[in-house]
């Protein structure tokens, strides 16, 4: 295979990766040997006799050789492989090739030891790892582990066979390899390179290069159609993800038993090293795949697939179903022994509990529905037809018919992982809300602590208990029906939690729940909101909303001037999925300011923007000082970024607002000096709440909620929550 081939090939490679915007993720590189390499690895698409072998020279200029199937070999499409060094699979000379370079180290290989595709990814772990296709039921086979063996034995027999100057020997090692010895070897030692493919998300359906095919070529296979349906959708739009897991030096493998074997006189070197590949063969086979089967990056789908396996009710509540999910994903990236999708991280996961689209978990969910696996019910349930979950399909049929089941088989066996699932999905209810919301919590305690300890600043930073978020649960006796609700506090610009204290205290005292969040960027420093943005600010908000979605049966959002436009923001976009919000109550909200500076920001954040594009660091306005209403508890240092962000929020909400349809009080302080007092009636006329009441208060602050009078604004509240019957 000559070098400049490969190159070529794979220049062509790049630009179809390009046109198809392929998505690779690559783990692992740095744990290559710089050893004669046989990489084995798991068999899901025939897509991968070409990237990986792309993929593996991009990164690290290697050139990677393969088996391939007998069939592809003709045209144009068999000259290409063969111009890249591919073999195929029912070539007489495929294995004393693939030996001599391994023996020489010439070119890496790789080889997929299940011995074909595997559709449905039915590998099991039974003492040995069996395989379970319609072709064949057994263990898997062993034929890559005899080869990387014979490659380290024949080496070290070449080696000592030109020692020896035993030219017999030697003439046939060039006889049947065409190899000649070379002092090179003695460095030489084989290595074997578990190497682990996962697809996420596997989907089934129509796309680009399955219509191109059906327009190029008549009476398509059904085999072949499949192939495109599935591996068309696996390379346009799914994320694959491949992972180089730790070598396997078979030099260091075999050495205490090939060293005790090397000294039984009489016997030959050959019926030693068949003793030796009869006494690893297995058991080395078993420690790869042990390795590339465990080192799967498990992702949403699987956890969900397992979960609908082992609840054992027959209906099971969406949101049980979602707790179950969380909390296994949590436990499993906390276990340290798993490779966690992005999927799963705790950043995108809470956010199924947001009452808004979650494209990860809608997709599957949907897919879940298509197949026939599910059947929503009324009452935001789902009945699981079991039946549907083992029903055998053609070999080349299951991942387009039973998508999931193809999914399951990967991760069940994930031993621990999925044993994980299973004691969450027969763990109570009740329980796990409590988790769940515990989980949530914390995740939002350590974001706050870690935010302090990184902007910490000695002049400005408040004690921790200012800008902590905290909840506050019931604790007095109280109707179960107040009890079940929650409220959700949103306090405003460059403050924090600590300002809406009074009121949750005051709300908690009627039974109430009530969960205080914290805006991203506050209540660490000033500097922090240099770099924070409204997606940040929405993103603190949905937090609290999950944690309170886990353990309320209503929930009311209340939010003060910044916080109130991040409340009806969050309303307006729950307003298609969100049964659970009685009410949003929105408190000196801006939708417009009064200080003419703020509506300078965007012109200065232009200038400093061109400034830091020719380098020039003086001239720049980063922030500015000021005198805050409640000094104990906000900044007293503005940055223009953030002032910016609260400008695109402002903006944002009021495009919104139409979609507002919860009941809505609208406070708003006739004298406020921050908020221009007409954001009250521009609100109230533009959202969409059937019961949505207007309140202009006589106050000249803007804190109202932190005044002297605050009980007059508490009392409002308290009054309007009686009126549309929360309590």
């Amino acid at each position: 295979m000559a070098a400049k081939t490969f190159h070529y090939a794979s220049i062509a490679l790049r630009v179809l990766e390009k046109i198809l915007g392929s998505r690779f993720s690559i783990s692992g590189l740095e744990k290559l040997p710089k050893q004669p390499t046989l990489f084995v690895a798991n068999h899901f698409t025939r897509s991968e006799t070409f990237f990986i072998p792309y993929l593996i020279y991009k990164y690290t200029g290697r050139q990677v050789r393969c088996l391939a199937d007998s069939g592809l070999y003709f045209g144009a499409l068999g000259n290409f492989l063969s111009s890249v060094g591919t073999i195929s699979t029912k070539d007489p000379k495929r294995d004393n090739i693939i030996l001599k370079d391994l023996i020489t180290g010439d070119y890496d290989w790789m080889i997929y030891p299940e011995g074909g595709m595997l559709k449905s990814k039915e590998i099991r772990h039974e003492g040995l790892f069996m395989n379970y296709t319609p072709h064949r039921v057994g263990p898997v086979r062993t034929g890559s582990s005899v080869l990387a063996l014979k490659s380290q034995l024949y080496r070290s027999d070449l080696i000592e066979a030109a020692a020896q100057k035993n030219q017999t020997a030697l003439d046939e090692f060039e006889r049947t390899f065409h190899l000649k010895y070379d002092d090179r070897l003695k460095d030489l030692n084989t290595n074997i390179v578990p190497l682990n493919i996962t697809y996420y998300p596997i989907r089934p359906g129509n796309n680009a290069i399955q219509r191109l095919a059906n327009r190029l070529i008549k009476d398509i296979p059904k085999q072949v159609v499949e192939e495109l349906e599935i591996e068309g959708n696996l390379l346009l739009g799914a994320e694959i993800n491949v992972n180089f897991g730790d070598p396997i030096s078979l030099g260091e493998y075999i050495k205490k038993t090939r060293d005790v074997i090397s000294q039984i006189p009489i016997i030959k070197d050959e019926t030693k090293n068949n003793f030796i590949l009869r006494y690893f063969k297995s058991s080395l086979t078993n420690d790869f795949m042990s390795r590339i089967y465990s080192d799967v990056q498990v992702n949403l789908d699987h956890i969900f697939i397992a979960a609908l396996h082992h609840f054992s009710e027959g209906e099971v509540e969406i949101n049980r179903l979602k707790r179950v999910i969380y909390l296994s994903a949590s436990m499993i990236r906390k276990s340290g022994k798993y490779r966690p999708n992005q999927s799963i991280f705790e950043e995108n996961l809470y956010k199924i509990f947001i009452d808004e689209p979650h494209e990860e978990f809608d997709s599957v969910f949907e897919l879940a529905k298509k197949q026939n696996l599910i059947v929503e019910t009324p009452g935001d349930k789902i009945r699981i037809n079991r039946g549907s979950f083992n029903k055998k399909y053609d070999f080349h049929e299951i991942r387009r018919e039973n998508t999931l089941h193809v999914v399951a088989n990967e991760f069940f066996l994930l031993e621990v992982a999925n044993g994980i699932v299973k004691r969450n999905a027969k763990t109570p209810d009740e329980e796990l809300r409590k988790k769940v919301f515990a989980g949530i919590q914390k995740c939002d305690l350590e974001n706050f602590n870690s935010d302090y300890a990184t902007y910490f600043d000695e002049k400005f930073s408040k004690d921790k208990s200012v800008g902590s978020p905290f909840f506050l649960d019931t604790k007095i006796k109280a109707p179960s029906r107040v009890k079940k609700v929650g409220i959700l506090l949103v306090h405003g610009y460059k403050s924090a939690p600590k300002e809406t204290e009074s009121l949750a205290k005051f709300l908690n005292g009627f039974g109430f729940k009530v969960y205080v969040t914290r805006l991203h960027g506050h209540g660490t420093a000033p500097i922090n909101l240099r770099d924070t943005s409204v997606e940040k600010w929405y993103d603190s908000v949905q937090r609290g909303y999950a944690a309170l979605q886990n353990i309320s049966s209503r929930i009311v959002i209340i939010g003060f001037s910044t916080g109130g436009l991040l409340s009806l923001l969050s309303c307006a976009r729950k307003a298609a999925r969100a049964k659970k919000i009685h009410a949003v109550i929105s408190i000196n909200a801006a939708l417009k300011l009064l200080d003419i500076k703020a509506r300078m920001v965007p012109g200065i954040d232009l200038w400093n923007e061109m400034l830091e594009k020719f380098n020039i660091g003086k001239g720049r306005f980063e922030y500015v000082d000021d005198h805050p209403e409640n000094p104990e508890i906000n900044y007293s240092r503005n940055y223009i970024k953030g002032v910016h962000e609260l400008e695109k929020l402002m903006q944002l909400c009021e495009g919104n607002l139409s979609r507002v349809s919860a009941n809505a009080l609208i406070i708003q302080a006739n004298k406020d000096p921050v908020v221009n007092p007409i954001s009250g009636r521009m609100i109230y006329d533009q959202i969409n709440s059937k019961e949505k009441q207007l309140e202009e208060v006589d106050f000249s602050n803007h804190v109202i909620i932190n005044s002297e009078r605050k009980e007059e604004i508490f009392n409002m509240i308290k009054t309007f929550l009686f009126k549309t019957k929360i309590i």
